[in-house]
């Protein structure tokens, strides 16, 4: 179903159990989709995806987990809630992947769009799709070859 991720596991009740507590936390409710993917994977396994939009090259090099990992979803949320960035980056906006430079694509908990921001230029936010079906699809469309 996810041709960008490595490999698939059971992790429902893990991810059920801090998706709650991150919901709650933040006063958010996770789409459905995002509940159903993160019960298959702990995003420690994706393929590298690139896509251009806008006349821009993206990549996607990992995906936010929910806990440990790399970057995980409560640091990087609240990282983007002090200064200076909470200056750019919408307050229903959280992040979902980043590139090789740490910038993140985030969803709107408002409407599931997509964007991308670039940490060094954070005032040109880029939009991605319409919705976080649309962005997975984007990454299945988008993986790069090695």
């Amino acid at each position: 179903m996810f041709g960008f991720l490595i490999e698939e596991i059971d992790n429902k009740q893990k991810s059920a159990e801090r998706i709650a507590y991150l919901e709650q936390k933040y006063g958010i409710v996770f789409p459905d989709i995002l509940k159903d993917f993160y019960a298959i994977t702990d995003c420690s396994n994706v393929k590298m995806c690139e896509m251009k939009m806008n006349e821009r090259f993206c990549v996607v090099a990992n995906l936010v987990t929910l806990e440990g990992g790399d970057i995980d979803f409560e640091y990087a949320a609240d990282d983007d809630r002090e200064e200076p960035m909470c200056n750019f980056i919408p307050s229903d906006w959280y992040p979902f992947a980043y590139d090789n430079g740490g910038n993140y694509f985030y969803w709107s908990n408002k409407n599931h769009h997509v964007y991308y921001v670039d940490r060094e230029n954070v005032e040109e936010q880029v939009y991605i799709s319409d919705s976080i079906e649309a962005f997975l699809e984007l990454l299945n469309n988008s993986v790069v070859e090695e």
